[in-house]
Order: structure tokens, then C-alpha cells, then sequence
């Protein structure tokens, strides 16, 4: 089966008006038009260092945390996580969980993944398409924190954007990437 591979550099991010609030987004136009049958992701590989994307703000003692992205041309039938916030249930159309960030500076790492995303029916993809980054953002109470009403209001382990800032780490390295591998067949028919 053929290969679809992608990459997002931290230096090829869309241009937001703010870097510091706004959400890492990478539009990707393909040169021709895929009508897929079917489609998997295979593997992925990314040096997203956790130390870069953690906000300083918070307190967690975390030294890493789990990433995801949101592919704009999946939908609710092919891939979604579920979260919980304030109550309410929420839910992510077309995300999916890359795993973890790296611990180590200047490491890369490489996960297969087999995950297939489309085998039902016709997956066109022939508009720009986005790719936006996530993480499971850590939150920690106050040390000294006793009652149980502030432990449940810290909004720790809940989907964060990751913002251009974080995702291009300082301006002095050599950026961070993520690469997609993904199989698909082709439909052949009319």
C-alpha cells in the first residue's frame, strides 16, 4: 500500500498574530487529491521536548506529559477523545494521541502506532488541511493545600493547546518537529 508521510517543523508553524497564546497549527496542501478507502497511521516520530511546551506558571513536578494532535480532516467516526471538564463532557473530533514527549534534550523518538483511522466508505482529502498540537496539561495544587474543593478545581490532566511559543522552544535551538507516516489504499472506482 502507498505511504503518505508529513512533517511539521516548529519553523514552518502558520503565522498567528500572537505567538504566545496562540495554538501551534501547521495548514498542509497536499499537490494532488486523495480518495482513500482506506487509511491508517503507522508511525510517528518527534523530538517535542516536555521541557519546552510545560508552562512555567504551573507548579506540577511532572517531567512529561502526553501529546496529541487534531488532523482538521478526521471527524468523530474515525477518531475522538473524551474529556471531562467543570462537569460537562467534552468532546475532540479528529484527535489523536501521539504519547509521550521526550525527557531528554535533543532526543527523538519513534513509535508505531497501527492505528487505523478511515475503512468505511470514501476519505476524500483534497482542501488544505490543518494539523494543531495538544498536551495533557499539569497542574499541581498549592503545596500546603488541604481541602478537598481546591484539590478538585486545579484543572490538572485536562487537553491544552500548545501554543507557537512553546512548540518552537527557544529561539537559540534547533526547533522540534513531528513526522506522520501513514498507509492508505486508494479507490479506484469512478
Amino acid at each position: 500500500m502507498p505511504i503518505l508521510n508529513f512533517t511539521i517543523r516548529s519553523q514552518e508553524l502558520d503565522n498567528p498574530a500572537d505567538h504566545t497564546t496562540q495554538i501551534a497549527q501547521k495548514t498542509i496542501k497536499l499537490n494532488d487529491t486523495y480518495k482513500m478507502k482506506y487509511f491508517k497511521l503507522l508511525h510517528l516520530y518527534h523530538n517535542i521536548n516536555f521541557s519546552n511546551i510545560h508552562n512555567e506558571d504551573d507548579t506540577s513536578q511532572m517531567s512529561n506529559t502526553i501529546i496529541f494532535a487534531k488532523i482538521s480532516f478526521l471527524n468523530s467516526q474515525q477518531s475522538v477523545f473524551m474529556e471531562t471538564k467543570d462537569g460537562e463532557l467534552i468532546q475532540h473530533n479528529g484527535m489523536i494521541c501521539l504519547g509521550e514527549t521526550i525527557k531528554t534534550p535533543y532526543e527523538n523518538t519513534f513509535r508505531d502506532v497501527y492505528k487505523v483511522l478511515h475503512s468505511k466508505g470514501i476519505l476524500y482529502i483534497n482542501q488544505p488541511f490543518t494539523v494543531q498540537l495538544f498536551q495533557l496539561g499539569a497542574k499541581d495544587p498549592d503545596a500546603d493545600n488541604t481541602a478537598v474543593a481546591d484539590y478538585n478545581a486545579t484543572g490538572s490532566h485536562l487537553i491544552e493547546p500548545i501554543t507557537c511559543d512553546q512548540f518552537r522552544g527557544p529561539l537559540n535551538e534547533g526547533g522540534q518537529y513531528l513526522s506522520l507516516v501513514f498507509e492508505y489504499e486508494e479507490d479506484e472506482g469512478k
